[in-house]
């Protein structure tokens, strides 16, 4: 981990690396969403970047999506979450 309690990753897909705020963690234990399935989604080639009308970057594989934010010269992550709520569901339960 970086400095404090924000975690910076690589995003191969959009070139640029990506601060993984507490935000983001709080939301990644609430909906069940591993690092170790946050991260492969970010770097994976299958997913897809998305600009969104707000100009925020939505990254997704179909299963998990994770909407970036650039600040300055900076990228954050917002929040993540899965595209199939029942997912979530299902994974709190287990």
């Amino acid at each position: 981990m970086n400095e404090g309690s924000e975690f910076l990753i690589h995003i191969s897909l959009i070139n640029k690396d990506l601060i993984l705020t507490p935000h983001v963690y709080e939301r990644m234990l609430e909906r069940n969403i591993t690092l170790e399935q946050l991260v492969n989604m970010l770097e994976s080639k299958d997913s897809m970047a998305i600009m969104q009308k707000n100009f925020r970057l939505k990254i997704t594989n179909g299963e998990i999506s994770a909407i970036l934010q650039l600040s300055g010269k900076v990228l954050y992550a917002i929040t993540v979450f899965w595209e199939d709520k029942r997912k979530e569901k299902k994974g709190a339960t287990e």
